[in-house]
């Protein structure tokens, strides 16, 4: 996993987009993680992008990862 920038990328679908700016965590073919309790009234999924940025995703990073992966899904900008 790598820690990617994010600037006004759009995720959700052709009708829909919700925009975000900020740090998030991407795997190589699969996409950026986020939690699948996240999903909007819309069903949108976006990025965890946590509050303390790209320091907090580096520390999940050196701590060795995620312990669970329950309840988490990879989603791409559209």
């Amino acid at each position: 996993m790598t820690i990617k920038r994010l600037k006004d990328a759009r995720f959700g679908n052709e009708k829909v987009q919700r925009v975000v700016t900020g740090w998030a965590l991407y795997e190589e073919g699969k996409g950026f993680v986020a939690f699948s309790c996240h999903r909007d009234k819309f069903g949108i999924l976006i990025p965890y992008i946590p509050r303390g940025g790209k320091k907090a995703l580096q520390s999940i990073l050196d701590a060795g990862g995620f312990v669970s992966f329950d309840g988490m899904e990879f989603v791409n900008t559209i």
